[in-house]
């Protein structure tokens, strides 16, 4: 059973106040999935590729070297001494291995002299249809990528793996910073389709509003606010990180594909420019229900007015020839009671009349 919203904010309160009584740079990892680790590894060059699982982070080590090209992607990150390890291997300060433990960090790069570090939010939907937000670090070395994710199995790199398999475009000819652009293109691609739902929700929301105003909706329309909100703090340091990626001079990032990183920005814009409008919209979509609702209402009252103002001459008829006086000579007329029915069937009629005609019914 998955915990409750409230038990995940007290366990992160929790990690915080622990956090704040140990020293700068202590391992401690911030998460909710504690788990075995679990590593797979991919090693490749121009006509060799092996794919595999190992049992350490020591043995999944040992495959980096200067022939081949390796991604090794570690899920689980709980497991302190593993990740220490490889802390050892990329020379990573504690202060950065601390970075990657922390799963509600900020993204960010680190621009260092034999490494880059970028961490990152991967976001897709979950099979509960709910946004799902992972924490993804990523470490590039010389013809080696280390890969941190905090969930096993569930990713957006299933099409990157495909083609390293069948050598699509020949990506295992590619420099290794190549690989670093393809699974940051599979990240921020999926946020594309992470942002067209939202947007599908948010038409089918406005449709909603105009045709069949609902009390549920505002409740949509929150809950698509605070996505919106939480999509924003994760996706817009996105940008400063494809900008920098861009124009950085480092020995690991080769010129042809710093091409591929300057189109990764331009899309990082692309999404963030959306991300904004979407969230002006839910905004205003906020006002379009309230005046909606007041719309509606106000319909309501018209009506009830009108009905209000078509039974007051009745009543007014009907209160006269209730009064018990022993003098009312029409009661005694044969004719009385058909008549005193047609006047107000007439009256009723020619009141219906009046208010279609104003365009009031």
């Amino acid at each position: 059973m998955s915990r409750s919203i409230s038990q995940k904010r007290k366990k992160k309160k929790l990690n915080r106040i622990n956090k704040m009584e140990l020293p700068p740079g202590t391992l401690l990892y911030f998460g909710e999935k504690e788990k075995a680790i679990d590593i797979d590894v991919i090693s490749y060059k121009d006509s060799f590729f092996h794919s595999g699982k190992v049992n350490s982070v020591t043995e999944a080590l040992s495959f980096i070297s200067a022939q081949n090209r390796t991604w090794i992607n570690i899920n689980g990150l709980n497991n302190i001494d593993e990740i220490k390890r490889v802390g050892e291997f990329t020379n990573l300060h504690s202060l950065l291995l601390e970075d990657i433990l922390d799963t509600e960090h900020r993204p960010k790069s680190e621009i260092l002299d034999n490494n880059l570090l970028i961490i990152i939010k991967m976001i897709y939907f979950g099979k509960d249809k709910q946004i799902v937000s992972e924490h993804l670090a990523l470490i590039l070395g010389e013809r080696y990528i280390i890969s941190f994710q905090e969930v096993e199995g569930q990713d957006v790199f299933a099409p990157l793996r495909k083609r390293l398999i069948t050598n699509v475009n020949n990506i295992r000819e590619k420099d290794i910073d190549y690989l670093l652009f393809g699974l940051l293109d599979a990240v921020i691609d999926n946020y594309f389709l992470v942002l067209d739902k939202i947007g599908s929700k948010i038409e089918d929301i406005e449709d909603e509003i105009i045709n069949n105003p609902d009390e549920k909706i505002i409740l949509e329309i929150q809950s698509l606010k605070k996505n919106a909100i939480f999509l924003q703090k994760s996706i817009v340091p996105v940008r400063e990180i494809t900008s920098k990626l861009e124009k950085i001079n480092h020995h690991l990032i080769t010129t042809d594909t710093k091409h591929y990183f300057r189109d990764l920005h331009d899309h990082t814009i692309q999404i963030v420019e959306t991300l904004g409008t979407y969230r002006d919209i839910l905004w205003g979509l906020t006002d379009t229900y309230m005046g909606a609702m007041s719309n509606k209402m106000n319909n309501i009252m018209r009506l009830l007015t009108l009905i209000s103002t078509i039974f007051i001459p009745l009543t007014f008829i009907v209160g006269v020839y209730g009064m018990n006086f022993d003098f009312m000579p029409e009661l005694r007329y044969k004719w009385s009671y058909f008549i005193v029915w047609g006047i107000m069937i007439l009256l009723s009629f020619l009141m219906i009349s009046y208010f279609k005609r104003k365009k009031w019914l």
